[in-house]
């Protein structure tokens, strides 16, 4: 095995990374299907009961984060990747299924669909309690596993960290809650993130709008070390399922790399008994092979 590879040997890793969006949030995907408004999104059952204004940050945050009780998923999405040095859009369709351990590890396994030439580009990504993140993929050219590890790494066709690959880790930042506005007809919490000391990230800060409704976050912005935006998430779709809110269609503006990516769900479904055994090297390499 290979490890501490250079950019343009990870780049693959990083890529199929990403998804765990999922991740959280990162890219978790509803198996019923019903759409859901996208300007006034509906409440689940469990968050009926409004924070209110007065809420403690550290209650906001923990609903935010508990809109995704699923305990595996298996999503399919295609991305449009629009860059201004390319000069034209790269689409790719690819599945991800996750699955959250008791200790609260995470893993991830990437498959690539389409273009079939992507196959390259199938990852396996482990994310410990402690938020260590590795992510490997399968060079069959070389017959060698390639392995990434730290969070602030970027990939080359989105060109998102690590750290955003696998939802952001919330749990690297301190949060204060700054505001309460209107966001597309809701009314949302705006609370800020600030980077924990010894945490590591390519952002010092992070800025949310959470809705006081469900507590899904339909804006994320990110700023790096010079307090300048360099990313900004805008969800204009989510959907509930099973009890878990997700988002359905949404878009990253990098504006770091002057790109613009565009993801949307196909399909997915929740707490299938995904086997340990998926979330292998054996199991990539298989997969990669294809």
């Amino acid at each position: 095995m290979k490890s501490n590879c250079n950019k343009s040997t990870l780049s693959g890793a990083r890529l199929a990374g990403f998804i765990g969006m999922a991740a959280a949030a990162l890219l978790l995907a509803c198996c019923s299907k019903t759409s859901v408004d996208e300007t006034r999104p509906q409440a689940p059952a469990e968050a009926t009961t409004s924070a209110g204004p007065e809420a403690p940050v550290g209650e906001i945050i923990s609903r935010y984060r508990s809109t995704d009780s699923s305990i595996d998923s298996t999503t399919k999405l295609k991305a449009s990747v629009e860059s201004q040095e390319a000069g034209k859009a790269e689409a790719v369709q690819l599945t991800i299924h996750h699955k959250k351990e008791p200790d609260g590890s995470q893993h991830y396994l990437v498959d690539f669909t389409l273009p079939a030439q992507e196959r390259d580009r199938d990852a396996l990504i482990n994310v410990r309690p402690t938020g260590e993140i590795e992510a490997t993929r399968y060079a069959q050219s070389s017959g060698s596993f390639l392995t990434a590890r730290s969070a602030t790494d970027e990939e080359s066709l989105f060109g998102l960290t690590l750290q955003e690959l696998v939802g952001g880790q919330p749990e690297k930042y301190d949060y204060k809650l700054i505001g309460e506005e209107q966001h597309a007809g809701m009314p949302v919490y705006k609370v800020e993130g600030t980077l924990k000391p010894g945490a590591e990230s390519r952002f010092s800060r992070t800025v949310m709008l959470i809705s006081k409704e469900n507590y899904t976050a339909p804006v994320i912005e990110a700023y790096d070390n010079r307090g300048q935006l360099a990313r900004k998430v805008i969800v204009t779709k989510s959907q509930q399922a099973d009890g878990n809110w997700l988002r359905w269609q949404w878009t990253v503006d990098n504006l770091e790399q002057h790109k613009k990516i565009d993801f949307t769900v196909l399909d997915a479904k929740f707490n299938q008994g995904l086997p340990d055994s998926m979330f292998s090297r054996d199991y990539l390499k298989k997969s990669a092979s294809k």
